[in-house]
């Protein structure tokens, strides 16, 4: 049976739901095609045992996006802060507020005495990005705000934030080269390099990595958990009338007939398709060849690129139950926790030595690799988040949830699976992590744990599709094969294909939750002019 729908988004993250809000509230019929039994791609939470887990992003690091957002689409989801540490060994510093540039630049210099000159070359950058961030993201924006509705915003404020823009966008490009070699360029220490850089993924563009301790104190976590995100949404959606099919796989799509298939055989006839799920995904199902010479060859020259390209980096993530309260925690960070138990950092171990082990894997000896993956959990650096500092209803009295999860190499994991030794490695890189956050930080932590489970670049690839297990969409090593800067944003909407449409993670670099909502709101407004006239 085929059915017909004026408007069908494929992928039920995210930006798959914020796009089918938005139009939905200006009374357009919409149908979200979701995979998974739940919405949110790489925002969810789960619970297990009684504790309440974040899944993908642990936190809203931009909430000056997001509130605004929901605001829009007369969402009321309650937030709290999250506020955010940083350590390196036993130094350790809240960066809570503007003033937190000061200590970090303090435990810096404590760290690498003889690099304080460098060090206060690394903080006087940040500190410009700061007034940057404020600019794109800062309350003036005019984001989320509608000329009707906002008629003396656009003439009092609008034409100072269009002036400061402009010069943002001119210091933006200056700042595209990769952050490693902008901090090569800038100063001498190579641990101080590492110690400021490793956290991010390789070659990321220096204007994003140097503006990211901006965004410290405007962390929030939503109650309830990041998952609460797509509940408000999916729930506002039915509210208004639109559908939202879950457990729904597309496996096919003829785009020239406007012809969805799904894996139970279902079809879906659409007006506009918004795609909001992985891209490459996208473009293995279309055939070019079924176009007009008028549209065949730039579908082509797009389809090449982009299934030539990869993911960026992924991550490893270990998830404990611990019998430890959560003022065992709160007496060493925040809930949102940036720590490196050394400060040697990883110098070449996840970049030539990691390439090494790949392209020697046939004759790989399984005692070095251990060993390389030992020094790489102890001198790697940590997203941790603890939900219950942030929400205390996220795990049982006294007890404590706890997510600590690092950078990790999809190929890698990848190979050790198909060479069938993933639960050996699993149980390895795990006892890994804990040793290494026992040995540092959290004394009392290797004793107490009640449970422990694991997911990995494959979870992440299997659970929400994403290509090589990317929670940040391209990788930043290789030319990004659609030309989305924050510049030219709305035209990375458009696709080659008519009455096709993308937004999310795969749609703009760099990608995070900003950007996939920044994206959703340009493909809405696009689709809803277009079908208005």
């Amino acid at each position: 049976m085929t059915k017909h729908n004026n408007i069908i988004i494929v992928g039920g993250g995210i930006s798959g739901l914020t796009t089918a809000t938005s139009l939905a509230m200006r009374g357009h019929s919409v149908l979200v095609l979701e995979k998974n039994e739940n919405c949110g791609g790489l925002v969810n939470s789960f619970s297990r045992d009684g504790f309440l887990f974040d899944g993908g992003i642990r936190a809203v690091e931009n909430a000056g996006m997001v509130k605004p957002m929901l605001k829009e689409l007369n969402i009321d989801l309650p937030f709290l802060p999250s506020k955010v540490s940083i350590g390196v060994e036993d130094k350790i510093i809240n960066a809570d507020s503007k003033e937190s540039l000061k200590a970090y630049e303090k435990l810096l210099k404590e760290l690498y005495p003889d690099s304080k000159e460098d060090v206060e070359k690394v903080i006087k950058v940040i500190a410009k990005f700061d007034i940057y961030m404020q600019v794109l993201f800062g309350s003036d924006s005019p984001f989320f705000k509608d000329i009707k509705r906002d008629f003396k915003y656009y003439f009092t404020t609008f034409p100072i934030w269009i002036a400061r823009f402009l010069a943002t966008g001119a210091a933006i490009m200056k700042m595209q080269m990769p952050m490693e070699k902008f901090l090569n360029n800038l100063i001498k220490n190579k641990s101080l390099n590492d110690i400021i850089s490793q956290h991010f993924f390789k070659k990321t563009p220096a204007f994003f990595a140097m503006s990211y301790f901006s965004l410290y104190p405007d962390y929030n976590y939503p109650k309830g958990g990041v998952g609460s995100i797509p509940k408000a949404l999916s729930k506002r959606l039915e509210e208004i009338g639109s559908q939202v099919k879950t457990n729904t796989e597309i496996i096919k799509l003829d785009a020239n007939k406007k012809v969805l298939t799904d894996k139970e055989g279902n079809q879906y006839t659409y007006d506009k398709l918004i795609w909001c799920a992985d891209m490459k995904l996208l473009y293995s199902m279309i055939n070019a060849e079924d176009f007009s010479k008028e549209y065949k060859e730039n579908i082509k020259k797009e389809q090449s690129k982009i299934l030539s390209s990869f993911g960026a980096e992924s991550i490893y993530t270990l998830f404990l139950e611990i019998n430890l309260p959560p003022s065992y925690f709160k007496e060493i960070s925040e809930g949102h926790f940036f720590y490196t138990p050394s400060k040697i950092g990883l110098g070449e171990l996840h970049r030539s030595k990691l390439s090494s082990i790949l392209e020697n894997w046939k004759n790989i000896d399984r005692k070095d690799f251990y060993l390389w993956l030992k020094e790489f959990c102890d001198l790697n650096t940590y997203e941790i988040s603890i939900p219950a500092l942030n929400d205390s209803d996220t795990a049982p009295e006294g007890k404590t949830g706890f997510i600590a999860s690092f950078l990790f190499d999809y190929e890698l994991t990848k190979r050790i699976e198909e060479d069938g030794w993933y639960d050996d490695f699993e149980n390895h890189i795990n006892n890994y992590i804990i040793e290494a956050l026992t040995n540092s930080v959290y004394p009392k932590l290797k004793d107490n744990i009640i449970t422990s489970f694991s997911a990995s670049p494959l979870t992440i690839n299997r659970s929400v599709n994403s290509s090589e297990g990317a929670i940040v969409g391209w990788s930043f090593e290789q030319e990004i094969p659609i030309s989305a800067s924050m510049l030219n944003m709305k035209k990375a909407v458009i696709t080659p294909i008519k009455d096709l449409y993308r937004a999310g993670q795969w749609t703009a670099s760099p990608a995070g939750l900003p950007t996939c909502i920044m994206t959703a709101k340009m493909a809405a407004d696009l689709v809803h002019s277009q079908l208005n006239k």
